[in-house]
């Protein structure tokens, strides 16, 4: 069957994936190889001016349509695609007749950019398009036509509230085509989950669908043969039993915030556990947290900040002999409590509360560093999680064991289909074609970016810093324009607010502790004199609307106050303003006590450094910049190095199982 069908049927089985077998790995390599040049034929012969001309065209014939005669277009679309799948002449048609129905349903046209940008996904690639450009309505193109071709859709994206957000926006011009939708979310059933994967189009995250995958791979279990597969879907039919799997395979991906989810979060890979019995007592935990806390940094142990690690040096072992030597039981044994002080001294020195952690309910929940929301259903391994709970005084969870793995290079490249977009791509873009082999096609924006960006500041001390950006609020509140302030953690986004309040400051803050009233919070952030602290919650994805009062007088005006540690994310925060046209400005205010630079340079550098900012002033120019720059490129090169290792790790141990004969 020609590779335009991407849907469950006879050919492809009733859940479709790309199977990953070393006998045809070749194959796979050759049609991906072969593809890419197709895909530079395509991008040559469909170039942007073609494809826009070839929808407008057809659409013009739409408008003065009735909605029946309409619905009897989309019927007949929908048949042709069934028939002849995603061919290039068809893909144009439903453009159009989707960029019309918009029109209709939810009162807004695609842009040029954006139909071009829609086409790009349905052809195997990832669009660039700058933030603000209208990214969501975008994959209303690609998820539509291919909904129309009977294609299952996964519209991935970020976090719960996008997913959420955007099935909801975009629901009536789903039903308009005759599509069903459905959005996946943390806390649904097991019965929720799969009447929501049986829409047409499903938005979800990346984490829930993946979880789902293996929550269906550990129901498959080894049995992975399509044939054998297929049988045991109609024996479960014969009895009425119904199948127990979520998923109706993996057919078409469309990822928005593709970097955030292909990169970003490719650095850890996702584990199904199950729990196991906890031979560690609650004074386990504390006896190991108390001991670690009288040895010394330097003389008993040694810290890699930019490892993260904890190395106990030899007098600091023997030490720790003496100190437990009238304990009972396992303190006696060198290698266990040798292990179980080090993770104390890790959970004491690396994990902070209200950067690394919240804790909420009695429960310590992490916080991703590059969203600022919380993961509540993930927990760090091998105990450190407990000792975690141990040191802030909350209930000790049980310990868990892995029961199945996936990484998210492996998942996404088990997609038939995969594309998607982000405004932040094109720096990773080498990455993302070694790794998924996706090409990156930038966009150009619909109309001239306005956006202001002002030279980055940087000051000896938060103290200084600190009064440099109350006297910047206070002009803006004169100028009657609306400001985000961006923090890197809950704990400093608490700090700016209490400093904001000692000002009488009027402020609304947005972070972890907050999520539930996200949005009303970005409702209000575009309001005249607003202002607003956040947490990256306030990056990818948020849409921050203006009043008229601040589009007259500038816009929104955002103010970087920590450096993030990918250049990538302060772009999306710089991103919420100037936005689809608006103006909008940004800046960075930031000082040599940001823990992105405490973290990378020697206090005795720092202290160096300090001795260039003279009084309140800012630091020379391009050596703030040189400075400043360091951290992000060397945290970059390492988080890359990162996932490298983790797709080598994961190519050995799937030839491990494969050998041994199990699934994951």
């Amino acid at each position: 069957m020609s590779e335009t069908y991407y849907r469950p049927g006879l050919s492809l089985g009733s859940y479709p994936q790309r199977i990953e077998d070393r006998s045809i790995e070749l194959e796979h390599k050759l049609k991906r190889y072969f593809r890419r040049l197709a895909g530079g034929l395509t991008r040559r012969l469909y170039s942007q001016k073609f494809v826009i001309k070839q929808v407008t065209l057809y659409q013009q014939s739409l408008k003065d349509l009735s909605e029946q005669e309409l619905t009897e277009i989309i019927d007949y679309i929908r048949s042709e695609l069934h028939r002849c799948g995603l061919t290039r002449p068809l893909i144009l048609k439903s453009i159009a007749i989707i960029r019309e129905a918009s029109c209709r349903a939810l009162g807004k046209s695609h842009y040029d950019v954006q139909v071009y940008g829609g086409w790009l996904m349905l052809n195997d690639m990832l669009a660039e398009m700058e933030t603000g450009e209208g990214k969501t309505l975008t994959t209303t193109l690609a998820s539509c036509t291919a909904a129309l071709a009977g294609i299952p859709v996964h519209v991935i994206t970020a976090n719960d509230y996008l997913a959420g957000r955007d099935c909801d926006i975009m629901q009536p011009l789903y039903e308009r085509l005759g599509l069903s939708s459905a959005a996946i979310l943390d806390g649904m059933d097991t019965d929720q989950r799969q009447r929501g994967y049986s829409a047409d189009i499903v938005h979800t995250t990346n984490k829930q669908i993946a979880f789902d995958y293996l929550r269906d791979r550990i129901e498959i279990g080894e049995d992975t043969g399509r044939l054998k597969f297929q049988n045991r879907q109609i024996q479960q039919w014969r009895t009425g039993a119904g199948s127990p799997l979520l998923l109706r395979g993996l057919c078409f991906a469309i990822i928005d915030e593709a970097d955030s989810v292909l990169i970003d979060e490719a650095i850890t890979p996702l584990i199904i556990t199950k729990t196991i019995p906890n031979d560690e007592s609650v004074d386990t935990y504390g006896d190991a947290l108390y001991l670690a806390s009288i040895l010394f940094a330097g003389q008993d142990f040694i810290i890699d900040i930019k490892r993260k690690r904890i190395e106990l040096t030899n007098e600091g072992e023997e030490k720790l002999g003496d100190l437990v030597a009238n304990l009972p039981g396992h303190w006696q044994n060198s290698q266990i409590r040798e292990r179980l002080v080090t993770q104390a001294l890790t959970a004491t020195h690396f994990y902070i509360k209200d950067k690394d952690y919240l804790v909420k309910d009695d429960k310590v929940q992490i916080i991703d560093q590059s969203t600022g929301r919380v993961m509540a259903d993930r927990s760090w391994e091998q105990g450190l999680h407990q000792m975690i709970e141990a040191k802030e005084g909350c209930v000790i969870s049980e310990l868990r064991e892995p029961q199945a793995r996936i990484s998210y290079q492996r998942f996404f490249s088990r997609y038939l289909k995969l594309g998607g977009t982000s405004g932040t791509i094109s720096e990773v873009g080498k990455e993302l074609r070694q790794v998924y082999h996706l090409d990156v096609v930038k966009v150009a924006p619909n109309r001239p970016g306005k956006r202001v960006m002002m030279p980055e500041r940087l000051y000896r001390n938060t103290k200084v810093r600190d009064q440099v950006f109350l006297r910047r609020i206070h002009d803006l509140k004169e100028h009657r324009r609306a400001v985000l302030i961006g923090t890197c953690s809950v704990e400093e986004s608490e700090k700016i607010s209490a400093i904001l309040k000692q000002n009488e400051i009027n402020h609304q803050v947005l972070n972890a502790r907050q999520d539930e009233q996200e949005a009303e919070i970005i409702a209000k952030a575009g309001q005249t004199g607003a202002i607003t602290v956040a947490t990256n919650m306030a990056g990818r994805g948020t849409d921050i609307a203006l009043d008229e009062t601040v589009a007259a007088n500038g816009g929104l005006h955002v103010i970087a106050l920590s450096r993030n540690p990918s250049k990538r994310i302060d772009r999306q925060l710089y991103g919420r303003s100037a936005r689809q046209g608006d103006p909008g400005s940004a800046e960075a205010i930031l000082s040599l006590e940001d823990s992105a630079l405490e973290e990378f340079y020697s206090s005795a550098m720092l202290r160096v450094m300090a001795k260039f900012c003279r009084g309140d002033k800012a630091m020379p120019g391009l050596l703030s910049k040189l400075i400043l720059w360091m951290p992000q490129m060397n945290n970059e090169r390492r988080q890359r190095l990162l996932r490298k290792h983790l797709t080598k790790q994961d190519q050995r141990l799937r030839r491990i199982l494969a050998f041994s004969g199990k699934f994951e």
